[in-house]
C-alpha cells in the first residue's frame, strides 16, 4: 500500500537513509544521535524504518529552499525519536502485562500499554498536523499528550491507582476515574511530591511550574480558537512548521516522561528489558524500550527549553 506524498516533498524509498526525510537537518545533531544509538549497540537506520517509517500517515519533511536555520527540522527529528520510543514502550508493556515481571505489576503494565498506545496515536496525528497549516488542532492534541504523560507517571508512582484504572470497564467509569484522580492538576501534584523526594522541586512557585501552567493555558485556549480566530494562519517564508510550539511542548513532555519514569519507578528499565526477553517471538520494537531510555535522556539538552527538573534528571544519568 503506497502513501500519499507529503506537502512540498516526497516520501523516501523504503531502503533510503533516514536523513533524506529531514532536508536541512543539522549534521551535528544527526551525528550525535547516531553516535548515541551506536554506543547502545543499535542500528539507527533499521530501527528508524521499523519504528517511524511504518507509522500511519508518515510523511517526510518538505524542503524549504529559503530556510534560515535547521531549528524546525531538528525539532521534528527529536520528536520522531520520541515516537519510536513510545511505540517501543507500548510493545514492551503489552508483553509485560501478560507476564509476572518484577518491577511492574499487571495493572501498571495494563495502564502503560494502554496509555502508550494512545500516545502513539496522538503523536502520529500531531506529526501530521505539524506539516500542515492547522495549528489549533495541534494545540489540542499537544495538551492531550501532556495529560497522558502525567497519567502514565502517576500510575507508575501509585500502584493502587493503577489497579483502579485497570478495573475501569466503561467510558463512564474511565471518565469518573479521570475526574477523581487525574484532572485539575491532581496527577501533577502527585508527581511533584514524588519528584521532590528525589531532589527535583516542581512546586507551584517554581519557574518550571509557572512555565508549564502558562503553556497549558495557551494550549487549552485552542478549544475556543475557531470562534476567536479572524482567519486561517499562514506559513511564514522559510518556516518548515507553523505550529512548532505545540510540537516542541509535546517533545519536551515525552522526554520528561522518559526521564521522570526512571526516577519515580527505578525498576522500570529492568522490567522493560525482562518483558522484551520473555518470549522468543518478542517484538523487535519491544527490545528498543529499555536502551532508548538513555538515548532520549541524553537528547534533552538539544531541546531549547528553560532549565527544569528534566535537565536535572538528564545530568544524573
Amino acid at each position: 500500500m503506497t502513501q500519499d506524498p507529503p506537502i512540498g516533498g516526497i516520501i523516501p524509498l523504503d531502503g533510503a537513509a533516514p536523513e533524506l526525510a529531514y532536508p536541512g537537518l543539522s549534521p551535528q545533531l544527526l551525528a550525535r544521535v547516531k553516535q548515541l544509538w551506536s554506543a547502545a549497540g543499535m542500528d539507527f537506520d533499521n530501527h528508524w524504518r521499523l519504528g517511524l517509517r511504518s507509522l500511519p500517515g508518515f510523511r517526510a519533511l518538505p524542503r524549504i529552499d529559503r530556510a534560515t536555520s535547521s531549528t524546525d527540522v531538528d525539532l521534528v527529528f527529536l520528536f520522531d525519536q520520541c515516537v519510536i520510543w513510545v511505540r517501543a514502550l507500548q510493545a514492551a508493556a503489552d508483553l509485560g502485562r501478560q507476564q509476572q515481571i518484577d518491577g511492574l505489576t499487571g495493572a501498571q503494565g495494563h495502564g502503560l500499554a494502554a496509555l502508550s498506545a494512545r500516545l502513539t496515536e496522538q503523536l502520529a496525528a500531531l506529526r501530521l498536523l505539524a506539516l500542515t497549516d492547522l495549528p489549533m488542532p495541534a494545540m489540542q492534541i499537544a495538551r492531550a499528550v501532556s495529560e497522558d504523560v502525567d497519567m502514565t507517571l502517576v500510575l507508575l508512582i501509585r500502584r493502587k491507582l493503577a489497579d483502579r484504572f485497570a478495573e475501569c470497564r466503561s467510558v463512564e467509569e474511565a471518565s469518573a476515574f479521570w475526574r477523581r484522580h487525574i484532572a485539575g492538576g491532581r496527577a501533577f501534584r502527585s508527581i511533584s511530591e514524588k519528584l521532590y523526594t528525589v531532589g527535583i522541586d516542581h512546586s507551584a512557585d517554581t519557574d518550571y511550574a509557572k512555565w508549564r501552567k502558562s503553556v497549558l493555558t495557551t494550549l487549552g485556549a485552542a478549544v475556543h480558537s475557531n470562534a476567536l480566530s479572524s482567519g486561517p494562519a499562514k506559513r511564514g517564508e522559510g518556516n518548515v512548521l507553523l505550529n512548532g510550539d505545540s510540537l516542541h511542548f509535546a517533545t519536551f513532555r515525552m522526554h520528561e516522561l522518559c526521564a521522570f519514569a526512571q526516577l519515580v519507578a527505578p525498576d522500570l528499565t529492568g522490567a522493560l528489558k525482562a518483558a522484551a526477553k520473555c518470549r522468543h517471538s518478542a517484538s523487535p520494537l519491544a527490545a528498543l524500550a529499555a536502551p532508548m531510555n538513555a538515548i532520549l535522556v541524553n537528547q534533552i539538552p538539544s531541546l531549547s527549553a528553560p532549565a527544569t527538573g528534566a535537565d536535572q534528571a538528564a545530568r544524573r544519568h
